[in-house]
């Protein structure tokens, strides 16, 4: 079919005010928030509920329409970055919180409620979805569960995907299916809805989502500069290693701290002479036993550092002693242009795996933050696109660098992304490492689902892939 007719039916389906065509109006859809590359789709649809989903999928799968699904735009995986031949269907219409139910306690959301919305409606109910995203005043559930998003809480509650019950989706045939129930205990078959976390809109597009929740606990945060990286990871080894635990344990580097010190042109006590900060957060059910928890801190960190150490206990305190941390990807985008690099290995290996980036980052004159939320070992290397660099250079300085990252973390344990997911920059690297029985299962089940592969196409995968015969695997739907 011609552009034409396919806006045609879709202005019948969204209404013509939903459907985005003009060039100058695409480009919100069309730039990558932090490489920032630039891919035109051939339009943005914009449905208003899981019906109009269906239907805008059920027509695109049977004019073989490729289809991207873009939730808050704030990946750093280019997930979704479109093809010239794309059509976006952007789930920013699906705003709504449909229920909070406080005796079950769980949320039901459509897939494009801004995270910080949800986190302000429970709180007023005396519930949390427990993830302190970074990037929650811009990205949206939708797209949190399609890559079982982390944060710095992870560290005690694990990511995104542990705490979802139950996902409607829209499959590539315009079907809609609920994948389980909205229970905790659910030990009736295959576990679908956990297939379509992180499944990164390849499998279904996501339209609402019943997320787990859980009362919010008081919190104390402590900030604890350190002279060199060395004695940083030293600490954290013996943290753990020792018994201790805490909900949040998190990272930043020297070239971090002054690029957050130029960015907000503050000055902080804790950023002179430092070779590391380390925020380390500590929930309970009272503040005397938090208080407990600190002083203990105080006491077995001395042996590590000479630094002043910083604490912080009513919610502004905590805020303002978070900042550094929180707006480390405000300041980046701020910067430049950047590839954010998602590395993660075992905790035990978080040493070896920072002295890795250090050294393949200085060899190629690349100028790199380190960021990390170290107490799961998942580091964020941020290189950015230097002045006067071309941009062809700076790819290939990229593409070297990412495969020793990459290829280091695998060879330490761990995997090349702990958060963001494949997307479209780590698809050369997945079918590079990832074993290939696994790929093999992965690309069969996704020859179920979408056959005529119309659902984020190069998503995971690349374009050239291997055609599997589906006449085995294809469900007759």
């Amino acid at each position: 079919m011609k552009p034409k007719e396919i806006f045609k039916k879709l202005e019948g389906i969204v209404g013509e005010k939903h459907l985005v065509v003009c060039r100058e109006k695409l480009y919100h859809y069309a730039k990558d928030n932090s490489t920032g590359q630039i891919r035109y789709p051939i339009g943005v649809v914009k449905p208003a509920s899981t019906k109009e989903v269906a239907m805008v999928v059920r027509f695109c799968n049977q004019i073989g329409q490729k289809i991207r699904v873009r939730a808050g735009g704030s990946s750093v995986s280019g997930g979704f970055i479109s093809d010239e031949n794309d059509l976006v269907l952007s789930v920013e219409r699906l705003n709504n919180i449909v229920e909070i139910n406080t005796v079950d306690r769980y949320a039901v959301v459509e897939a494009g409620v801004i995270t910080q919305d949800l986190q302000n409606a429970l709180r007023l109910k005396g519930l949390w979805f427990p993830q302190n995203i970074s990037s929650a005043s811009m990205c949206c559930i939708g797209g949190n569960v399609a890559i079982s998003s982390g944060s710095p809480k992870s560290l005690k509650y694990g990511s995104t995907k542990n705490y979802v019950l139950n996902l409607e989706v829209v499959l590539p045939n315009g079907k809609v299916i609920w994948t389980g129930k909205n229970v905790k205990k659910n030990a009736t078959g295959y576990n679908l809805t956990q297939l379509f976390v992180g499944s990164e809109g390849t499998l279904g597009i996501i339209t609402q989502v019943v997320l787990e929740v859980v009362p919010p606990k008081k919190e104390v945060l402590l900030l604890v500069p350190f002279s060199n990286e060395k004695r940083l990871f030293q600490f954290v080894k013996d943290f753990f290693a020792q018994g201790h635990s805490a909900s949040s344990l998190e990272f930043l580097d020297k070239n971090g701290c002054d690029l957050m010190y130029n960015y907000l042109k503050k000055k902080r006590d804790y950023c002179e002479g430092t070779g590391g900060l380390l925020w380390i957060e500590f929930e309970s059910d009272s503040d005397e036993e938090n208080l407990n928890k600190a002083e203990q801190l105080f006491d077995f960190v001395s042996n590590y550092t000479d630094f002043e150490l910083f604490i912080a206990q009513t919610p502004q305190e905590i805020k303002t002693l978070w900042e550094f941390r929180k707006r480390i990807g405000e300041a980046a985008m701020n910067y430049g242009n950047f590839k954010d690099l998602d590395v993660v290995v075992p905790r035990s290996k978080i040493a070896l795996m920072h002295d890795a980036i250090k050294k393949a980052c200085s060899q190629l004159s690349l100028e790199f933050i380190i960021v990390g939320h170290i107490g799961d070992g998942n580091f964020h290397i941020n290189i950015f696109k230097e002045v006067g660099l071309s941009t062809a250079e700076w790819q290939r300085k990229l593409a070297q660098c990412s495969n020793v990252l990459f290829k280091k973390a695998e060879a330490l344990g761990g995997a090349i992304s702990g958060e963001h997911g494949i997307g479209k920059h780590n698809k050369s690297a997945f079918l590079e490492l990832v074993e290939v029985e696994k790929l093999s299962i992965m690309r069969a089940l996704r020859a179920v689902f979408d056959p005529k592969r119309i659902l984020n196409t190069d998503t995971l995968f690349l374009d050239d892939e291997v055609q599997l015969s589906t006449s085995e695997l294809s469900l007759q739907y």
